[in-house]
């Protein structure tokens, strides 16, 4: 099992250990991103971020675009495009400029859109 605390690229992220690799403790990018593990913490990205399918993060992701296709915990916060696709789970809070909700997605909280 291996353990994180700040993942600076994409490669690193989607390493072959994939959804095996849990992550305790915040992660960073700065380019363009897929998180394929269970995350014990915040995760900030300065572009857009996929958080896959069985993935689970027990945090904040704030992103530039997001596209939800797991199970997020703690909120989501995007400054542009945030997208729940079916079969995602999103608990707490969802911040957006812009959101799309798929049938099937499952969301239970606070929700602002908009400016």
């Amino acid at each position: 099992m291996e353990t994180k605390s700040e993942v600076k690229s994409q490669d690193e992220v989607t390493a072959p250990a994939g959804l095996g690799l849990q992550i305790s403790g915040s992660v960073g990018l700065d380019q363009d991103g897929v998180i394929r593990a269970m995350v014990k913490g915040d995760i900030r990205s300065t572009s857009k971020l996929v958080i896959a399918q069985e993935s689970v993060v027990s945090g904040l992701v704030q992103a530039k675009d997001i596209r939800l296709e797991g199970r997020v915990e703690g909120g989501i916060e995007g400054a542009g495009k945030v997208w729940l696709t079916r079969g995602s789970i999103l608990r707490t809070r969802c911040v957006a400029k812009e959101l799309r909700i798929e049938p099937g997605a499952t969301f239970a909280g606070e929700l602002k859109v908009g400016e």
